[in-house]
């Protein structure tokens, strides 16, 4: 019998989630483990680099607000490693300019739905 070609299957897409509200970490890492993602999770933005740094994710879903360098210093950070990971800002902050402040990555605006989360990782992630 011949084994399956390992190299044809596609690789689990990896996504880092950077997200300080324990609760919203825990749910959003479910929706898009089931949704078949690798999920790396952080509650800062040293954590998140650090984990970058080793396990090179495909994409990066990063809150705004983070308590240590918050969700723009993480993406520098990423950026000046990974130049080419997409990043998807998640915020609750939603008043005029802050799409345009954070571009030209996509943002999320909380409250979102499973299926909006999905939507957009899958399509920063080349799944789309």
């Amino acid at each position: 019998m011949i084994a399956p070609d390992v190299a044809a299957q596609p690789r689990t897409k990896r996504v880092l989630l950077v997200e300080d509200d324990e609760a919203q970490r825990a749910a959003m890492s479910r929706a898009l483990a089931k949704a078949g993602f690798e999920v790396i999770a952080a509650a800062d933005g040293a954590r998140a680099v650090d984990a970058a740094r080793a396990l090179r994710p495909d994409a990066v879903v990063v809150d705004v607000f983070l308590p240590d360098a918050g969700g723009l210093g993480v993406a520098r950070a990423l950026r000046a490693e990974l130049s080419a990971v997409p990043i998807l800002f998640v915020t609750g902050l939603a008043i005029a300019g802050v799409r345009e402040a954070l571009a030209p990555a996509p943002v999320l605006f909380k409250p979102f739905s499973r299926k909006q989360l999905l939507s957009s990782v899958r399509r920063i992630a080349g799944e789309a």
